[in-house]
Parts: structure tokens; C-alpha cells; sequence
């Protein structure tokens, strides 16, 4: 797991420990980022969503502590390429028997306006964790999306709804990216 930062807004860059603080996002020289609609925080609990083209995403991200991924955002993408939706969960609170649980909603939206994909009460980090809560987790559901040629062109919206059950706090996480 890594540690909890994305620096670099533009490329999502993890660096280092987080600090538990208002603002849970920090630069690598530990100043707080501004939070973005695809990166907030609340309560201490954080929670970041991330659109990448990147097919090597999961190599990126099983690599040791200190290796820092650095993920490409997807931006305009062509009919056929896929894009692969990572949601990053940091510091879910823990019940009584140790036990995190974060579920989440997702919504796909097409530049009409249009549901394309609608997935309710996702269990994103549930049970038991390893290492320190303060850890930057990988949700367990990866969406991948592909335009079909019968697609409509534009901008296309990913919402995820981040539901911390124990700490009883929500993070509402959007980002997009172009069909072309």
C-alpha cells in the first residue's frame, strides 16, 4: 500500500505520509493541496477518484512503499481506448473489532446527461487492513470503461459516492474525461 498523498494535481503523483489534519492532502514538502472535486476530505477520512488510460495501472500501483506511481490523468480519450476508474480510500475509521467499512456508489454519465453505469453500495474498503489506517488503499472495484462507436462524443462524467458506515461520513468524488 502506499502512503497517503497526491501531490501534483494535474498528475496525481503519490508522496509520502499524510498528516491527520483539516486539510488531508499534502505536497511533498508536506503543505497542504487544495482539495479538487476528485480529491477531498472529511473528518479524516480521504478519498480520491481517478480516471487514467494507463493499461499498466496495477503494475503502477503493486510496487514497494517508497515507490511513488505516478498515474496519467485521462483527458481526451478515443473510442476503443479504455479507461480505467481508481477510486483511493485513506484512513476509514474502525470499529470495535478492527474492522473498516467504506462501501461506495458509482455513476457514469454520458455527455447527455444519459446513466450509462449505476452501481450502488459497493463494499470499497471492508474488514479487516493491514498496516496503518493513514495508507492510501485501491478500492476493491476497478470499473473499466470503453466508448463504443455508438457512443456519444463529448465529456463524460465518473461520480463516486464514498460511504464511511463506521465513521458515518460521505465524500462525494467526481472527475471526467473526453470521448473523441
Amino acid at each position: 500500500m502506499k502512503h497517503l498523498l497526491f501531490a501534483a494535481l494535474a498528475s496525481l503523483l503519490l508522496t509520502g505520509p499524510a498528516q491527520s489534519q483539516s486539510s488531508y492532502w499534502r505536497d511533498s514538502t508536506g503543505k497542504p493541496v487544495a482539495e479538487t472535486e476528485s480529491m477531498k476530505s472529511k473528518n479524516d477520512l480521504a478519498g480520491s477518484l481517478l480516471a487514467t488510460t494507463d493499461e499498466d495501472w496495477e503494475k503502477k500501483w503493486n510496487t514497494p512503499p517508497e515507490t511513488k506511481p505516478n498515474f496519467n490523468k485521462a483527458g481526451t480519450v478515443p473510442y476503443g481506448k479504455k479507461v480505467f476508474i481508481l477510486t483511493f480510500v485513506a484512513n476509514p475509521k474502525l470499529d470495535r473489532l478492527g474492522n473498516a467499512n467504506v462501501r461506495c456508489d458509482l455513476q457514469i454519465s454520458s455527455p447527455m446527461g444519459k446513466v450509462a453505469l449505476t452501481q450502488k453500495d459497493m463494499a470499497c474498503v471492508v474488514g479487516q487492513i493491514k498496516g496503518s489506517p493513514y495508507n492510501l488503499r485501491l478500492s476493491a472495484p476497478i470499473i473499466t470503461f470503453s466508448g463504443d462507436p455508438g457512443d456519444p462524443p463529448g465529456i463524460w462524467v465518473v461520480e463516486v459516492l464514498l460511504r464511511d458506515a463506521v465513521r458515518n461520513v460521505e465524500l462525494p468524488l467526481r472527475t471526467t474525461f473526453v470521448l473523441k
